[in-house]
């Protein structure tokens, strides 16, 4: 390592990763290994879907849409949609371990790369 890459690793520690749209989007189709066509689609495959409701969860948690209306539009539903979406997989993340184990995996995704 450089004398330069120690100085900017150093400088840079402590300082938090912008969290952004494609960057989640880029979390979740890894985790789920589906398109961002996919997620975007009409798919109703089970993996697709869930990977489907990750994405409007994290876009909705992270604050990158304020409200589900663009959450919907951003992954082609409507609103209501959004809102099931994120309510379903909110309560799972509160009573299913193995779902909650995803949401921890996808997160800490978008902090470590």
């Amino acid at each position: 390592m450089t004398d330069l890459e120690y100085f900017i690793s150093e400088t840079l520690e402590g300082i938090p990763i912008p969290v952004t749209k494609q960057r989640i989007l880029n979390a979740v189709c890894s985790h789920f290994q589906v398109s961002e066509e996919a997620i975007k689609g009409k798919s109703r495959l089970k993996n697709t879907v869930l990977a489907r409701h990750f994405y409007m969860f994290f876009l909705k948690e992270k604050k990158i849409f304020k409200t589900l209306t663009k959450v919907g539009v951003e992954t082609n539903k409507d609103h209501a949609t959004a809102l099931y979406a994120i309510d379903k997989l909110k309560h799972w993340i509160e009573n299913y371990q193995d779902i909650k184990e995803t949401y921890n995996n996808i997160n800490q995704k978008l902090y470590n790369n």
